[in-house]
Order: structure tokens, then C-alpha cells, then sequence
């Protein structure tokens, strides 16, 4: 199926081509005054890409005069990156945490406690959120959306809950993908290397007067490093969109993806071999003062947990099946108000969701142990959540050199209730190129179903020493595994500062981010497991699921200096330097659980001739790892590893070359080298605790090991 859908790609994309070369489409000209237009316009100020963002504060603006830390990711950056995925990317940030567990789990984190499971930052894809429901995070891996998809990626460092809503608290990541051409174009490529990794992709767009076209898809396949031969993931994408122009700025669009993909993911209380099918569906409608969007995602996952219920080496049970089937329907809509007067902007918005989830092998807490319902002692569930908000946002610019920016969103949910997410920020120009920033914001994360109501069904194996009437009371403890519905919402109350510096016409850049969190209420794994006299669990008063830990909380301070320099439009270089304090707010302990240092230090170029690459280091200083789950099973307790410093190149060189009528070629290599200077191997790492147990099984993070890719691609 998977070489049938790139050979379908490629065959779609060459009569295109073919269209292309005869005249058949009609090719966009130039205004006559746009050349005049173009002259007055500085060269490098145009290459500038990046000096202009629209995510902080949901229109365009000097990325200066943004009320909030944000970091952008250009088409150039992309293209002269090494990073064969989105999390590989996203390193490039200022801060940004990344953790290969596996190569079918990816995370991201920043500013907050390390952690890996990828869900204190909103993901955005077009406006379309990416988080699952059913999971509450994003499943980078399986994404419909590739790099070559990718024109634009802008992140904001810091909450993002009075524009976004639930799930902002540490931060938001908006990819945008590539327009539909105006006139006909394809690209296909090829990569493989070490690892078993096979990455073959091909994307074609094309334009019918006021009608658009694009397609795409690709194959993903890798395997452990340490183990080709062993199942690391396997991925088939495709997506694919039709566009409409109402008018120059105005447009519909109808985007369709879908991706299928099978590996093994890390978790709290085990290993999870996973085989998951996400489908989604969205329509949308842009102009300059009028945004909507309603969109239906599914995800279906069916996964089996490789986590031993046994103590004293006796098998007291093993995890059922666990499949599950998720929908999501979503709306939002943008209003930017008409100006009443003029240095006044004020936008308003809002939005609801629907989301339900169904399974035949899940446990419903509510029902399952309650003799009085019809569904006592039947495993399967049907939960179902409604999510709603409504922000404004405006911004008062009483004069050039300042801007103040207010915020106010509110949020309800059937799971946790209301939340109020208020910002507000002052930006000062005091000479051009200097931007001075202060800001406060409240935050939020709303658990997911997997926090609140996920239970596994388990099943006993013919020597279990639990027999008879035991295992429909054991069946009842496990009600109380993972899932916990009287969870709260995670808090965030965030103070900021920033200072960006523009020097030798903005070829030189210096950027200064200070900020204070104060952490509350978040969500832990927690272990309640309390034996009887015979050394098995109480089932009666046992627990194993996610606490909130209350009003606490921990204090998080951090600094992140980021210099850029551009030597050319062909060259430029970045340093970054990021410290983070993290305190418990009470007792004032120090907590090493996580880096407190990170560093960034490399460079991209592409010359005239067509030599195009980067070199990219990224250090991350020593930390202890808490959550490691336990080889002898989940009843056991987690364990916590120490992570010593690490270091991870990542890098490219390739030629790109033109061929006869447009066509171009390039091909190169990509590097992946990791590098653990004080303990272990020297050139393997891991960015999550883990290791080989007795019985020879992988648990916690995989390691990692250098990779060579080679890679070969055309477009025209």
C-alpha cells in the first residue's frame, strides 16, 4: 500500500509537470510597478522572514512589539536544517526541551519541569489543533504533515492560554504550510540511512484559475538504532487540500489528512506497542478581519501494554488489549473589529468542541464497581466532554515607541469546570531596533481523558494466585489505575520580561528573555499501593493513578540569551544560552529533576552555486530523571535514574543543482551524532532514563546512536 500511494504521488505530479512545460496554466505576472516597488526596499530587510509574527497576538506585527517571547522557523531554515522531523526542528528554539523516547514518541517541553510527555505546549497545524484528546498530546510521529510541507513554524515561549485556551500553559507551536502555488509545482525526495530508517515523500500543487490544488504523502520507516532489525515506527502519511479565492485576500479552503502508523511508545507505567489511524477533515474560511474554521478529527489506537502485574515474581494479572476510538468536532471563529479609533485594535473570537471517546475494553469507574448500575462488573466505556471559550484581545499604541496589550479568555469544560486566562503586557520602542518587554498571564492545562478516565481491563493467566469473586475485586482496583476524574486543571501564573536588540541593520540580533513561573496544581503519576498481610496489594485501599499535588506548587526561574548574526544573505550563524532554576515554592528545596543548563551553537549557509547546509549543537546539562517506569512492573515503585550532560549534533550538506525547463535537483547527506562526554558510550545517548532488564526487555527511554542519511530529491 505504502510504494502504490508514492507511486500515485509521483504519477499525479507529472502530468502536472507536463501542464506546466506546454502553457496550459496560465502563469502569474508581476504588476508593472511591483520591480520600481521592490527596488526601494532594502535586500536583507526583505530576506527578513522572521521579522514579523502573527501567533502572540493573532494578527501581523513586528516580531518586537509582540507581547510574548517568540521564535520563528523559516522555509530557509528548514531547508538548510539536518532534522528529518518536526521535534528534530523544533531544537533549534531557545529552550525548547526534546526527548527521543522512542523513535514513534517524540516530546517537547520549555520552560516548566522537564518532563516527556509532551503536553504543556498547544500544537497547532493551520489553525487545527493537533493535541489528541484521548491522550492529550501530540503525536508528532503521525502527524499528516511533513517538512516539505512546512513554510512557516512560529512558537511562542510562555503561556499562551488568553488567545488559546486550555492545554497553552507552557507554550504554543503554529505550523503553517505551504501555499498553493500559483503556477505548478512538485517535489519528490528520498532518504535513507543507519537505523533501517527509509523516508520516501512527494508533494505536487497546482492553480486552475480561482481554483487551488495540493496533494501529498509520503512513507516513514525507522528502526531501533541500536537494533535495525527491531520495529521502531512505521508511518504512512497523506494529505490533501483544495482552495477557492473569493478575492485577493479572501479565500476558502478544504484541507483533508490522514496518517497510519505502528511503534512503541513510554509511558508511566509501561512499554506500549501501538498501532494508531488519525483522520481529519477541515473547513475553513480566511479574510483580512473574518477567521473560521469547523474541523472533525478520529483517532483510533489499539495498543498492548508491556508491563508485568506481579510481585515476588508471581503473575497476578496482565493488561487486556487496550484499543480506543476518539472523534472531535471543533469550531472557532476571529472577528478583528473595525477600527473606531486609530490607535485602538481590538479582536474578539471563540469557539467550542465536542469530543467523545468509545471502547469495548476500557473500564468505566463509574460503572464498573457500582453493584446498582446495569453495567456493573462489564468492562467498556462511552465518555463524552464539551469544551467552550471566548477571548478578546486588544491592543492601545499611544504612540510609536509603545504598545499595550490586554487579554481576557474564558474557558468551560464538563471535566474540570471554568477557567479565567488573563494577560497583559506593555512593549516600549525606545530607539529603532530596541524593544523592551514586561507581561504577566494566567495558564492552564486541561487533563486529558487518559488522566481522568482511562482504565485498562485486565485478564489472568491460569497460575494467578487472584481466583474466583478476587479478580472481579481486583478488576475494581483497577478503577483506580491511571484515571482519576476528580482531577483539576495544571495552573500557570507567569511574569516576564524581554529585551531584543537589532544591530548593524539587522544583521546582528541580541534577544534576553527573563520569566518566573509559579507552577500549581499540576498532574504526577502516583504510587498508593499499600500491601495486606500475604504481601499482595489491598485492593480495598490501594491506587495508582494521577494526583493533582496541590497549591504548592514550585517557583521556575529562567534566563535564555540568544545571539544571531547574518552574515550574509547565504550565512548565518545563532548561540544560545538557557538557565533554569526550579524550586519547591514551600520548602525552598532545590529540585534536580531538571537541566538547568542548555546550550545552541551552530549555523546554515546556501550559496549562489548551490551548496546549502548546517551544523547545529545542542547541549543539555545533567538532571535526575524521576518517572522511570519499572522493569519488575507497574506495582512496583518508579525508578529514578540520573541523566548525566549530553551533547547531540545534527547537520547537513547538500548540492542543489538546476536541470534543463526548471527542473531541480539536490542531493547530500544528513549527520545525527550524539555525544555523552562523562559516562557510557561515548557516542550514545539517552534523553530519557532507561535501559535492557534482566529479562532482556527495553524499558524508559531508547538509546540513541550516531546516524548517517543520505538523501536525494527534485522539485520544479
Amino acid at each position: 500500500m505504502r510504494q502504490k500511494l508514492f507511486l500515485a504521488l509521483l504519477v499525479c505530479a507529472f502530468p502536472l509537470a507536463s501542464l506546466a512545460q506546454e502553457g496550459d496554466l496560465e502563469s502569474v505576472e508581476l504588476p508593472p510597478d511591483m520591480d520600481e516597488e521592490i527596488d526601494l526596499i532594502d535586500e536583507f530587510t526583505m530576506l527578513q522572514e522572521d521579522a514579523f509574527v502573527e501567533l502572540a497576538a493573532r494578527h501581523k506585527q513586528e516580531i518586537g512589539m509582540s507581547p510574548s517571547a517568540v521564535w520563528v522557523i523559516t522555509r530557509e531554515d528548514i531547508e538548510a536544517s539536518g532534522a528529518t522531523s518536526i521535534t528534530d526542528l523544533l531544537r533549534q528554539v531557545p529552550g525548547m526541551e526534546v526527548c527521543i523516547t522512542t523513535p514513534y514518541f517524540s516530546s517537547i517541553s520549555s520552560r516548566m519541569m522537564w518532563t516527556y510527555e509532551n503536553n504543556i505546549y498547544l500544537v497547532l497545524v493551520d489553525g487545527r489543533e493537533a493535541n489528541v484528546e484521548l491522550m492529550g498530546y501530540t503525536p508528532f510521529e503521525i502527524q499528516p504533515v511533513s517538512l516539505v510541507d512546512i513554510e512557516r513554524i512560529e512558537i511562542i515561549r510562555g503561556p499562551g492560554s488568553s488567545l488559546y485556551g486550555a492545554n497553552a500553559v507552557g507554550g504554543v507551536v503554529s505550523i503553517t504550510t505551504r501555499a498553493i502555488t500559483d503556477q505548478t509545482s512538485a517535489w519528490a525526495g528520498f532518504s535513507g540511512g543507519q537505523g533501517g530508517l527509509m523516508l520516501a515523500e512527494a508533494r505536487a500543487s497546482t492553480r486552475i484559475g480561482d481554483f487551488g490544488f495540493s496533494i501529498g504523502g509520503g512513507v516513514d520507516v525507522m528502526g531501533i538504532v541500536t537494533d535495525p532489525r527491531a520495529p521502531g515506527r512505521d508511518v504512512l502519511k497523506f494529505r490533501a487540500a483544495a482552495e477557492y479565492r473569493l478575492a485577493k485576500k479572501e479565500r476558502f479552503l478544504l484541507d483533508y489528512g490522514m496518517a497510519e502508523g505502528s511503534g512503541s511508545a513510554s509511558s508511566a507505567i509501561g512499554a506500549i506497542d501501538m498501532h494508531m489511524q488519525m483522520h481529519f477533515l477541515r473547513l475553513a474560511y480566511e479574510s483580512p478581519e473574518l477567521r473560521g474554521q469547523l474541523y472533525w478529527t478520529h483517532m483510533d489506537v489499539d495498543g498492548t501494554i508491556d508491563a508485568p502485574l506481579e510481585l515476588g515474581g508471581i503473575k497476578l494479572a496482565e493488561f487486556a488489549n487496550a484499543a480506543g476510538d476518539a472523534h472531535t468536532i471543533d469550531s472557532e471563529i476571529q472577528w478583528t473589529l473595525p477600527k473606531f479609533w486609530g490607535p485602538l485594535l481590538l479582536i474578539v473570537g471563540g469557539g467550542g468542541r465536542f469530543s467523545w471517546i468509545d471502547s469495548g475494553n476500557f473500564l468505566d469507574a463509574e460503572t464498573f464497581a457500582d453493584i446498582s448500575s446495569p453495567d456493573y462488573h462489564e468492562p467498556g466505556i462511552f465518555h463524552w466532554e464539551v469544551r467552550a471559550g471566548a477571548f478578546a484581545h486588544a491592543e492601545i499604541s499611544p504612540s510609536e515607541w509603545m504598545t499595550l496589550t490586554g487579554g481576557l479568555r474564558f474557558d468551560y469544560n464538563t471535566v474540570t469546570g471554568e477557567f479565567l486566562s488573563p494577560r497583559l503586557a506593555a512593549v516600549f520602542k525606545p530607539a529603532p531596533g530596541h524593544y523592551f518587554r514586561m507581561g504577566v498571564a494566567r495558564a492552564f492545562r486541561k487533563p486529558a481523558f487518559l488522566e481522568t478516565h482511562l482504565h485498562i481491563m485486565v485478564d489472568f493467566p491460569p497460575d494467578s494466585p487472584i481466583t474466583g469473586a478476587g479478580r472481579d475485586g481486583f478488576r475494581e482496583f483497577m478503577t483506580r489505575v491511571i484515571g482519576n476524574a476528580d482531577l483539576g486543571n495544571e495552573k500557570l501564573l507567569a511574569f516576564e520580561m524581554g529585551y531584543l536588540a537589532q544591530f548593524l541593520e539587522g544583521r546582528l540580533s541580541l534577544d534576553l528573555q527573563l520569566y518566573y513561573n509559579i507552577y500549581t496544581n499540576r498532574v504526577e503519576f502516583t504510587d498508593r499501593i499499600t500491601l495486606d498481610e500475604q504481601g499482595l496489594p489491598d485492593i480495598d485501599v490501594s491506587s495508582l493513578q494521577f494526583e493533582n499535588q496541590g497549591e504548592q506548587g514550585i517557583d521556575i526561574f529562567g534566563s535564555e540569551l540568544t545571539l544571531r548574526y547574518s552574515l550574509s544573505r547565504s550565512v548565518s550563524f545563532v548561540f544560545s544560552w538557557v538557565h533554569r532554576e526550579v524550586v519547591y515554592r514551600y520548602t525552598e528545596v532545590t529540585c534536580g529533576e531538571s537541566p538547568k543548563n542548555m546550550f545552541t551553537l551552530g549555523g546554515r549557509f546556501r550559496s549562489a552555486e548551490g551548496l546549502v547546509g548546517s551544523l547545529y549543537l545542542f547541549v543539555r546539562s545533567e538532571f535526575t530523571d524521576p518517572s522511570v517506569e519499572n522493569p519488575a512492573g507497574m506495582l512496583q515503585p518508579a525508578l529514578r535514574v540520573h541523566m548525566d550532560n549530553l551533547a547531540l549534533f545534527i547537520g547537513k550538506l547538500g548540492w542543489r543543482f538546476p536541470v534543463e525547463r526548471g527542473f531541480t535537483l539536490e542531493a547530500g547527506a544528513k549527520l545525527y551524532l550524539p555525544f555523552s562526554p562523562f559516562s557510557g558510550p561515548l557516542f550514545r545517548i539517552r534523553e530519557r532514563g532507561g535501559d535492557i532488564s534482566t529479562r532482556g526487555q527495553p524499558y524508559g527511554g531508547m538509546e540513541l546512536a550516531p546516524q548517517a542519511i543520505v538523501y536525494f530529491q527534485g522539485s520544479f
